[in-house]
């Protein structure tokens, strides 16, 4: 995996998510690349949200992936 795909932060970087955006920002921040992807996938999958992982915006595919 390269570093575009899971670059690495100082805690510092963390601390200020967490105080800017919350607790709850920063910790998903803090999770590996694949595991924050597994999670939008399994959201994808559960909430019937067609376009949150399209790799084209709605407008340029028709809005819903065509599984």
């Amino acid at each position: 995996m390269s570093p575009i795909d899971n670059p690495v932060f100082s805690e510092t970087y963390y601390e200020i998510l967490a105080r800017d955006l919350g607790e709850e920002k920063a910790a998903w921040a803090r999770l590996p690349y694949e595991e924050r992807m597994k999670e939008l996938e399994w959201y994808h999958a559960n909430f019937n949200t067609p376009d949150d992982l399209s790799l084209w915006p709605a407008e340029l595919d028709g809005g819903a992936d065509r599984a």
